[in-house]
């Protein structure tokens, strides 16, 4: 017992090393990605189009990688998320023209369609139950450790040292590079047995029927999450005049804020349960959000990068907890791609239509959907969400 223990231990000691590298390589680039599409002069639905591209890839890939990885192991899949991400930090780097750019955009946000949930996967394989959200939070608050250093290094390289936007792409594809060799080297995944791939292959003719109430949440959630997601970074550089280090100081408190609650409330999402959590996710909306429609400097960013950290921080662990205790890790993959492909369809156009509104009627009419629809979704949660019984 004593040997499998330190033996699991391990195994997610190097999964959340992995992704707090990726973590790292996509925040030390991410303020570089507002100047790269003021650079080369594209219109904001041209990024709204290349997010919804992202989105509908995300959403047919999902269930399809859901099924395999949940036969086959969940070590090819954080591979092969790290190679996609690797070829888009690469088409970013050699962005002169919007078709790169576009590239760019869609391959690093597939990391989370394919490596962020064969990761997931594999560490709620890693888990013992009881402790889920424990090691949920704990992973969640190492990234986003490394993803607030990263954009303040990555801004200071860029701004300060005068590093031409290619240099600092690359220097992110080298990083995931390195994420992807701690995965080859150091994972060593429990073997898998025919039995669970039987049970699997029943559950997948049938979703069970438990399931639709999270369907619709989620739909709902990420139909309008999607209209603000892509902007607000963009919002804080275009539509409030910041600097680029105002905008790289607002990312590093929105990834900072998961850093320190992740970790400080990980024991408390496996007492208090699931749903708290994610209904004040989407209440933190208002936070969020009002500075923003309220505000015209700055600074204003910054009181809303601290409730846009609290808006992932407590919905991300609660959910992948709430779907491996409900549903268990063997089945994480294919109830995660189910949600993903309905989700992903009703929302698919969410980018596209908010790069609408930004053009024609105003940049602050995202939010506003964004902030409304959270609201009332937040209510849907406490209410329909029933917790796991603990056993």
């Amino acid at each position: 017992m004593t040997t499998t223990t330190h033996s699991s231990e391990r195994q997610i000691l190097i999964l959340i090393a992995a992704n707090a590298l990726f973590g790292f390589a996509i925040g030390f680039s991410s303020p570089s990605v507002a100047p790269l599409v003021v650079a080369l002069g594209v219109s904001i639905s041209f990024v709204g189009q290349a997010q919804t591209v992202s989105s509908l890839s995300a959403t047919f890939l999902r269930l399809p990688m859901g099924v395999a990885m949940d036969r086959l192991g969940k070590k090819p899949f954080i591979i092969l998320g790290g190679l996609v991400t690797f070829a888009g930090f690469v088409s970013y780097s050699a962005a002169t023209f919007p078709l790169l750019l576009g590239a760019g955009i869609v391959l690093v946000t597939l990391d989370f369609a394919i490596r962020g949930m064969a990761t997931t996967a594999a560490l709620g394989e890693a888990t013992r139950p009881g402790k889920l959200g424990r090691i949920y939070s704990i992973d969640l608050g190492v990234v986003e450790t490394a993803a607030t250093v990263a954009p303040l290094l990555g801004g200071y390289v860029g701004t300060g040292l005068g590093m031409p936007l290619s240099f600092i792409f690359a220097t992110s594809a080298v990083l995931v590079t390195v994420a992807v060799l701690v995965v080859i080297l150091g994972y060593r995944p429990p073997a898998r047995t025919a039995e669970s791939v039987d049970v699997k292959r029943a559950w997948f003719a049938r979703p069970e029927r438990e399931l639709w109430p999270l369907i619709a949440i989620v739909t709902l959630d990420a139909a309008v999450w999607r209209m603000s997601f892509p902007f607000w970074a963009l919002y804080i550089f275009k539509e409030m005049s910041a600097i680029p280090s105002c905008s790289w100081v607002a990312l590093a408190i929105s990834a900072g804020i998961p850093a320190v609650t992740a970790i400080t409330l990980s024991g408390k999402l496996d007492k208090l349960g699931s749903k708290p959590f994610m209904a004040l996710s989407e209440w933190a909306a208002i936070g969020a959000f009002m500075p923003l429609l309220l505000g015209s400097t700055p600074e204003f960013a910054y009181l809303s990068a601290i409730f846009w950290g609290l808006v992932y921080s407590l919905w991300v662990p609660a959910i992948n907890a709430h779907v491996v205790a409900k549903f268990g890790h063997e089945k994480f993959g294919q109830t995660m791609g189910t949600m993903s492909l309905i989700s992903g369809l009703a929302s698919a156009a969410s980018p596209a239509i908010a790069g609408w509104l930004w053009d024609n009627i105003s940049p602050k009419a995202p939010f506003t959907i964004t902030l409304i629809g959270a609201i009332a979704i937040g209510f849907v949660v406490w209410f329909k969400i029933q917790e796991v019984k603990k056993r």
